[in-house]
């Protein structure tokens, strides 16, 4: 189905965010690097929208169009 499997990390930290897609074999695809995660301060809505931006960017650095699974770790 030409499917590639590939990882998406986030690092979402106070001051930054950091989003990388990662190959299989280890490879890293694509990176981004976005604002802090600070719910509390600025709210949700805001707060998952600067972890979009750079997911988006990362993921369509990576040529990654669409994700068939989705997994959170904290």
């Amino acid at each position: 189905m030409g499917l590639t499997a590939s990882v998406l990390a986030i690092d979402a930290g106070n001051s930054k965010t950091d989003v990388a897609v990662v190959a299989a074999d280890g490879s890293v695809l694509a990176t981004a690097r976005g604002g802090g995660f600070r719910p509390p301060v600025v709210g949700v809505e805001t707060a998952v929208d600067v972890l979009a931006d750079a997911v988006t960017r990362a993921c369509a650095e990576a040529g990654v169009a669409s994700v068939a699974h989705v997994s959170a770790c904290l």
